[in-house]
């Protein structure tokens, strides 16, 4: 047979050798999602995943990246786990068996303080939602914070439940502070702590902080019920342990404002859990939440997730992921150096990522921070969570604890 002949015979046998070869990787424009998938705080990284993919979805259905041909917009997930070693492990892997554009995570603020660690090292912009002040207090330069920082949310949460109670004819004299020891937690008990607290004529009556996971709640709850302080500031950011406290609130007959530190208290799981009359007027401060207005925005999150409510988690990734993509527009380029540069000089009043988050601008400044950012009050009404403050964005009024 001549070799010609025995080629033809050969491509008749395989004809999956004639098909198109598939479409070049190289095309694609990665971004990573660093988050914890299992142990305690998997829920926060599901539903920061849930908001990636959301707004990916819509950016590809329009065309993905025009700048860049149509560049299609994949995610790709590493798991954080449950400890510090987990997530630095994660976002190695996740930055360095591929180009990665650019990432998005950790979540829980230990976290994120050993991955930006690891993106800075490779050059790749890093955007979170962690809270810690020293997330941007490292000189590093690409690593962009879209929250407003703990110790700013501490200041506002303790104004706003200052004037709530005045409003409703109660001073208050003691405080609680109660929660664990993450770098977001520990950053917003500080200057309450120092100072805040002590300028508002407020005497720390408890003061109980824990390494997760939590053993028993029963005596933390004991010495607050004992103590009777006018306010509670509460920061267990994960579910189990946040549960194992409030049960023992419950379960105490425990009577007191509580004011949270994080979106991990607004989860859908709290109202199966505990109950929506123990939740009802908990307060939380929060980094983001549904303003007045974004009503289309929470039903296609609803419709496509299935969850009953949207939260900070999948707001903020759903945010980074069109900062990303705007920044890739301007720069004209998938290269994770050039998408830095171009965020830095970012300065978005309109469009999904702006109109996603108060004050509805996305700028960044020297140090990383997002020029404007606020924090959100979020308090529960009814076994739903609403925004509460600031004012103008408010879904709903606030209400003081046992106010009728």
């Amino acid at each position: 047979m001549q070799p010609h002949a025995i080629l033809l015979a050969v491509l008749a046998a395989a004809p999956m050798l004639l098909a198109p070869p598939a479409a070049d990787a190289a095309d694609d424009f990665k971004i990573a999602l660093v988050a914890p998938l299992s142990g305690r705080w998997a829920r926060q990284g599901q539903l920061k995943k849930m908001g990636a993919e959301m707004a990916i979805a819509e950016i590809n259905a329009q065309g993905g990246i025009k700048a860049l041909g149509g560049a299609r917009i994949v995610l790709r997930e590493a798991d954080a786990g449950d400890s510090v070693e987990k997530a630095v492990s994660a976002a190695q892997r996740a930055l360095s068996r591929e180009k990665i554009s650019a990432g998005i995570g950790a979540w829980l603020s230990s976290f994120t303080l050993g991955v930006t660690e690891v993106a800075e090292r490779l050059e790749v912009p890093w955007f979170t939602l962690s809270y810690a002040d020293s997330i941007t207090e490292r000189g590093f330069k690409y690593t962009f914070q879209t929250s407003p920082v703990s110790s700013l949310q501490a200041e506002q949460a303790l104004d706003l439940v200052v004037d709530l109670a005045k409003r409703n004819k109660q001073t208050l004299r003691k405080a609680a502070i109660v929660g664990d020891n993450t770098a977001a937690t520990v950053f917003f008990f500080k200057p309450l702590r120092e100072k805040l607290l002590k300028a508002k004529g407020i005497e720390i009556v408890v003061d109980e902080i824990w390494t997760p996971p939590l053993a028993d709640a029963t005596a933390i709850v004991q010495k607050v019920r004992s103590t009777q302080p006018d306010i509670v500031f509460y920061g267990a950011t994960n579910f189990p342990d946040s549960i194992q406290v409030l049960q023992k609130v419950k379960e105490f007959g425990l009577n007191v404002p509580i004011q949270g530190v994080g979106a991990w208290l607004v989860t859908p799981e709290y109202v199966k859990t505990v109950g929506k009359e123990l939740l009802d007027n908990i307060m939380t401060v929060t980094a983001a939440h549904p303003l007045k207005g974004q009503e289309e925005l929470v039903k296609r999150f609803t419709e496509r997730t299935g969850e009953p409510f949207m939260t900070q988690d999948p707001l903020m990734t759903y945010a980074h992921v069109w900062i990303i993509k705007e920044a890739a527009e301007m720069a004209k380029s998938a290269d994770p150096k050039a998408i830095r540069d171009a965020v830095a000089k970012l300065d978005l009043k309109s469009g999904p990522a702006a109109s996603t988050l108060a004050p509805g601008r996305i700028k960044y400044d020297e140090r990383g921070r997002r020029v404007g950012a606020a924090p959100i009050i979020v308090q529960w009404q009814n076994g739903e969570p609403f925004t509460v403050v600031p004012v103008e964005y408010a879904t709903k009024k606030p209400i003081w604890h046992g106010a009728k």
